[in-house]
């Protein structure tokens, strides 16, 4: 090879090697430019943080009081359901207390028809006897005797 050659041959690398390092210039040139788009797309989502703290703070402050008024309606449903038991012992209590009163009120009153049929059936056996005595005096036939 001759000198000529070996300066074309080196000239030639260097060409190629410059047409390299300009596409290699363009493509971070084109990697700069989308850099930049993503840099402004940040900054525009940046300034949207500020709003979506407040609203997270607001959110924040609801979620709260919510919770603060669950807390007390279970409180209070707590409260509803021990009186409701106690309620259910008293009722339960009174009712037993009830049935006592009622059976001693119906063996009271067996025993005052008992009674009242005794006296009754006295009466009836005495005014029976002072007929059948008035009756044979007066000798007038029994109708209940053949």
């Amino acid at each position: 090879m001759s000198t000529d050659e070996n300066v074309l041959k080196i000239l030639e690398d260097l060409r190629a090697d410059v047409k390299g390092l300009k596409q290699g210039q363009q493509a971070l040139q084109d990697d700069m430019t989308t850099v930049k788009d993503d840099v402004a797309a940040v900054k525009a989502e940046t300034g949207k943080i500020p709003g979506l703290e407040q609203r997270l703070e607001h959110h924040g402050k609801l979620l709260t009081g919510l919770t603060a008024n669950m807390a007390t309606v279970l409180e209070e449903q707590q409260a509803q359901r021990s009186d409701i038991r106690s309620l259910h012992t008293e009722v339960h209590a009174s009712r037993e207390e009830l049935k006592g009163e009622i059976l001693a009120a119906r063996a009271e009153a067996r025993a005052d028809s008992m009674d009242v049929k005794a006296t009754a059936t006295r009466h009836f056996k005495g005014h029976e006897q002072r007929i059948d005595a008035l009756e044979d005096a007066a000798e007038i036939p029994h109708p209940d005797k053949h």
